[in-house]
């Protein structure tokens, strides 16, 4: 009988600690539900990329563009270097960037797939093109993210600034952002 109870209360307890696991929810990603680090995450991704190509595409540079050249602006998104202390998936922010300044409708990108080099490639090959001007963008757009922290007592605080320059075949910048991440959290719930 005592090994009967026994069994019975380990059977219960198993059974309480798989009730206290949660099933997964759906949420929506970057979104106020999703957690935040204190590093850059989805939402901030998201919120940075939307901020810098809203102020991009009204820069004078982009809007007088069409009605001084008769075609959309061409854009190079090119290399983002990153320069904080995590290990950031850079295309997370430049695909955010390309996906917003190419649905806007506002501008043409230059394609940087392997893909397309390729097939460009080829094509100068096949057509004995010396030197292939189709390619080159109207506008060179470059950054990087830079990092700071600071600490007071248990306080930590974390600052990532994205810092984007559009540059044209001068090599001249005529615009620049830059948009900055700022995380804050206690000793005793950040592991850094």
């Amino acid at each position: 009988m005592k090994h009967t109870h026994t069994l019975i209360i380990g059977l219960g307890a198993v059974a309480l600690m798989g009730g206290c696991a949660t099933a997964p929810t759906r949420i929506t990603a970057g979104g106020t539900q999703a957690i935040t680090s204190m590093g850059v995450d989805l939402a901030d991704f998201r919120a940075t990329a939307g901020a810098m190509v809203g102020q991009l595409l009204v820069n004078p540079a982009i809007t007088r563009f069409e009605a001084e050249n008769g075609r959309l602006p061409v854009i190079d998104v090119g290399r983002v270097v990153n320069k904080s202390d995590m290990n950031i998936d850079i295309s997370q922010i430049t695909g955010r960037i390309n996906e917003d300044l190419l649905n806007s409708g506002q501008v043409e990108l230059v394609a940087n797939d392997a893909g397309a080099r390729n097939a460009s490639a080829l094509d100068n090959f096949e057509n004995d093109v010396k030197n292939a001007t189709e390619d080159r963008a109207d506008f060179y757009l470059e950054g990087e993210i830079l990092f700071l922290a600071a600490r007071n007592g248990s306080l930590r605080e974390k600052t990532y600034s994205f810092m984007m320059r559009l540059n044209n075949r001068s090599r001249r910048t005529v615009w620049q952002r830059t948009e900055d991440v700022a995380k804050q959290g206690t000793r005793s719930n950040v592991s850094w």
